[in-house]
């Protein structure tokens, strides 16, 4: 990786993917936590929970994680600040006097304190290590932490698990004369509504060194509840209805090479509800014609045999999904514009032979999301108490931590049920975590991947700097700049699309 050249911190060993991958320590040192030093922990993080299925922990993981190294960071430089004015911390009135006017002075001279502690030996260190059941992070600095110092954040820490309301924090760290402690309090509360026992967090001195760890499962889940919660989710997929049997039949027809097109688009009409959704499909931005389509055999000629069992398979999910969750227009939105984008790079990519299928899968791959939304609220009861995670409003990671599994790893699941293409399955299973998908259909995943990152960053929901690198390589992304003009081309695409379509 480029970071070691621009020297604002080091990774050793230097290939953080391999050592991830391979399941190695290593670790990210660096005197002051910059945008670039908070990138590259942010993709680390992402991508070692991704490895393990458990990426809805990586808000939790990230607050905490940049909470204790802006601690570590702060500790550093009220060491150095008590160093050049000549006070020795560990005397209670010069103590007391270096800490009325650290705040205001470093404040004042934020620039050219910071610029000493670049020079200094005073350094915070952020390691990984992986072991048979969990992930541990150490952020580190080389000085020892005080006693009085340990004491109050050890106070603060017992009273973040007894919190049921941030609210409840406010009259304890108000008043200190260092108004800390609500941040970490803000995200000890987060990392106990993850389901993370107590002890998963502890920070304690050793030698010369502060050392705060952080323990995170691999999952979240205890053996004796997995399995019930396993079973809670397997009897919720079964009871999906089964994908519609005259779509496929139609998909059968289509598959035969003795089948005209009038014989496709004969039995396609027999369905007024189908023939409805496939014209509505076939006219949308995906699939969008100088102009209106308006009759299945016209549908079939200019989308072709493959566009129109794209059609059949999406329109049938539509079906089963409408029929027994509630309707996500959001979401579908989204998948649309995914869809969109992944096919239109395909074909950029001069891979026309799979640009139908990543049309596909893109379209698809949030199924899992509202299948997860729509669960009886019972049985997401049931599943948070079996977890373990209480004192979260439903949400994305509420569902996610009470399935121990992500929303990508359900829909997979469920286009399994459907006997859908593998390809597709694993396509939908791995579009979270790429550089871990088979070597057979990694174009496939990356495509998209990348076009899922876009949507998400109109959504601002993601950011360039935490993309997966393999991903960028892959497309010969360089840059900040390269990534917005691919992005552009296709927002200015399918906009102009979308406003054909509208004036059909």
């Amino acid at each position: 990786m480029d970071g070691e050249e621009i020297k604002s911190y080091t990774v050793n060993p230097p290939d953080f993917r391999n050592a991830i991958s391979n399941e190695t320590d290593f670790y990210v040192q660096f005197h002051v936590f910059t945008p670039e030093v908070d990138a590259l922990i942010t993709k680390i993080i992402h991508r070692y929970l991704e490895k393990y299925d458990i990426l809805y922990l990586k808000d939790t993981v990230i607050t905490i994680t940049k909470e204790l190294i802006n601690n570590a960071i702060k500790a550093n430089l009220k060491r150095l600040y008590f160093r050049l004015n000549k006070l020795d911390i560990k005397k209670t009135e010069d103590y007391r006097t270096g800490m009325e006017t650290f705040k205001l002075d470093t404040f004042q001279t934020g620039s050219e304190i910071i610029e000493k502690l670049n020079n200094s030996n005073l350094v915070a260190r952020v390691s990984f290590k992986t072991t048979e059941n969990h992930i541990h992070l150490n952020i580190i600095n080389n000085i020892p932490i005080l006693d009085v110092e340990l004491k109050k954040i050890n106070a603060r820490i017992k009273k973040a698990y007894k919190y049921t309301d941030i609210s409840d924090a406010f009259d304890d760290v108000l008043d200190e004369s260092e108004g800390a402690g609500l941040g970490l309090i803000m995200a000890m509360m987060l990392f106990k509504n993850s389901g993370m026992p107590a002890e998963s967090f502890k920070i304690y001195r050793k030698g010369e060194l502060t050392i705060s760890t952080l323990t995170i499962p691999k999952s979240l889940i205890a053996q004796e509840s997995s399995i019930e919660v396993t079973d809670r989710i397997i009897k919720e997929i079964e009871e999906i209805p089964a994908f519609p049997e005259n779509i496929m039949q139609i998909q059968k027809l289509c598959s035969n090479p003795d089948a005209t097109m009038r014989e496709i688009a004969g039995k396609i009409s027999l369905d007024p509800g189908l023939t409805t959704s496939i014209l509505k499909l076939a006219n949308s931005a995906g699939y969008i014609t100088i102009k209106k389509v308006e009759s299945i055999e016209e549908a079939v000629k200019i989308i072709g045999i493959k566009g129109i069992n794209t059609l059949l398979l999406a329109t049938g999910v539509h079906k089963v999904i409408d029929s027994r969750y509630k309707r996500f227009e959001v979401l579908w939105r989204n998948s649309y514009r995914r869809a969109f984008y992944a096919q239109k790079i395909a074909i950029q990519l001069k891979k026309t032979k799979i640009s139908e299928f990543v049309y596909l899968s893109a379209l698809l791959s949030d199924i899992g999301k509202m299948v997860m939304l729509s669960l009886e609220p019972d049985l997401i009861k049931n599943l948070t108490d079996l977890a373990g995670t209480k004192g979260l409003e439903d949400s994305n990671l509420l569902e996610e931590i009470s399935l121990g599994i992500s929303h990508s790893t359900l829909g997979a699941m469920i286009c399994r049920k459907w006997k859908f293409n593998e390809s597709l399955v694993k396509t939908i299973e791995y579009r979270r975590r790429p550089h871990m998908s088979p070597e057979n259909i990694k174009a496939l995943v990356y495509i998209v991947y990348i076009a899922d990152v876009f949507v998400e960053v109109e959504n601002r929901k993601s950011r360039y700097e935490i993309i997966d690198e393999d991903v960028l390589e892959y497309f010969n992304i360089r840059s900040l700049d390269d990534f917005n003009l691919l992005h552009n081309i296709l927002k200015e695409t399918y906009t102009s699309q979308m406003n054909i379509e509208n004036k059909i």
